[in-house]
């Protein structure tokens, strides 16, 4: 009893900083315009426009590997399939507004 009293005790302290992380608090990565060992170069990075939709590269067989909110404006998902990555933004309805079904922008990493 002591044994699991004690592991029930220990869990959710071992699992809190990977749950706490995963959240993304902020900004957590380092500026780029500031002097730091940690800090990495801006480096410009070709993004060509995906004639596709979301749904169609999905349909495709890509597969989505990460997601992130989009500043409160939509969803931010990167896709992987074969040796290719995209990124694409999905939009969602917005009431009030000529913008009534969802949409989907996407740019081709590599």
């Amino acid at each position: 009893m002591q044994k699991l009293f004690s592991l029930l005790v220990v869990l959710p302290i071992l699992f809190r900083p990977a749950s706490g992380f995963a959240q993304g608090r902020g900004d957590w990565l380092p500026r780029s315009d500031v002097k730091s060992p940690y800090a990495a170069l801006s480096v410009p990075t070709a993004l060509k426009p995906v004639p596709d939709s979301l749904a169609s590269l999905l349909t495709k067989g890509y597969r989505i590997t990460t997601t992130a909110d989009y500043g409160g404006s939509g969803a931010l998902f990167t896709l992987v399939w074969q040796r290719q990555t995209v990124i694409c933004v999905l939009t969602a309805p917005v009431p009030g507004t000529d913008q009534n079904v969802p949409t989907s922008r996407c740019w081709a990493l590599n």
